[in-house]
């Protein structure tokens, strides 16, 4: 009964160890579940993927202006384009955006998604635009930059 007891325990362990490293994979372009990290300490967290559409969403944690975090959505669009230029390198293209809430406002960033030529890791790399309903200036409304963010075990 003890041998039982045993071999039950080390493979209950086993299995929560597989689960385990199968939950530690870092996210990619191809399975974009998971976090993603920007230069400045942002985390972009996909909850949910549909393959079928496209259609992520998830949060964004800032860490350069505001305090918790603030609701996502977007697309991901792997297709190859049907145009004669579909030749050559391929990026997923993909677009999200986030809604401040009381801190006010909106972003959205566009981009890619692949694989780095120097790093040899998958990257997103975006444009983005945040609008804001109050500033010092009228013309000080939209703030315009780029984010590269490296994925997170």
């Amino acid at each position: 009964m003890n041998k039982q007891i045993a071999f039950s325990a080390v493979l209950g362990l086993a299995l929560l160890n597989v689960c385990a490293s199968v939950e530690a994979k870092p996210p990619t372009c191809a399975k974009p579940l998971g976090k993603w990290k920007n230069e400045r300490g942002s985390v972009l967290e996909i909850r949910n993927y549909d393959a079928a559409t496209g259609a992520i969403s998830g949060q964004y944690i800032s860490n350069s202006g505001t305090t918790g975090s603030h609701p996502m959505v977007g697309w991901i669009n792997s297709a190859r384009s049907e145009t004669s230029d579909s030749k050559g390198n391929h990026a997923d293209v993909m677009t999200f955006a986030v809604h401040w809430g009381p801190v006010g406002g909106l972003s959205a960033w566009t981009g890619t998604c692949a694989v780095n030529s120097h790093s040899g890791l998958e990257q997103i790399s975006a444009m983005w635009h945040t609008t804001r309903p109050d500033t010092g200036f009228e013309w000080d409304h939209t703030l315009t930059g780029a984010d590269r963010l490296d994925p997170l075990e």
